[in-house]
């Protein structure tokens, strides 16, 4: 995000307006723009980076926010959570439901 609309309110965003998501695996970072809005599980998905593991790549909820095998650890730009199974998942240190986090904000998620 360039810095003319790094002080707008970052819970409201236009149909334009972009965010930086740096995907973290090992010893790497890449950035991702994403678009405002964008579901990150899909954003990942997207770019060809998946939350899940092999099994759960297979056997997961598809997105609804059920079953919680898309959790990513968020290092910077953590949002509040607003899910249950989020809520709970990030209150045992277990990371965060990315299916259920909607970009909306620079951030740094670690797979």
């Amino acid at each position: 995000m360039d810095s003319d609309t790094a002080t707008e309110d970052r819970g409201t965003a236009t149909d334009t307006e972009t965010y930086t998501v740096t995907v973290r695996t090992g010893d790497t970072d890449v950035e991702l723009d994403v678009q405002a809005g964008t579901i990150l599980r899909d954003a990942l998905r997207d770019a060809g980076y998946s939350p899940h593991n092999l099994v759960t790549d297979i056997v997961n909820c598809g997105g609804q926010g059920h079953c919680a095998t898309c959790a990513v650890e968020i290092v910077e730009g953590d949002p509040p959570a607003e899910a249950v199974v989020d809520t709970l998942l990030s209150v045992a240190g277990l990371g965060r439901v990315s299916c259920t986090i909607p970009v909306n904000r620079d951030m740094v998620v670690r797979l």
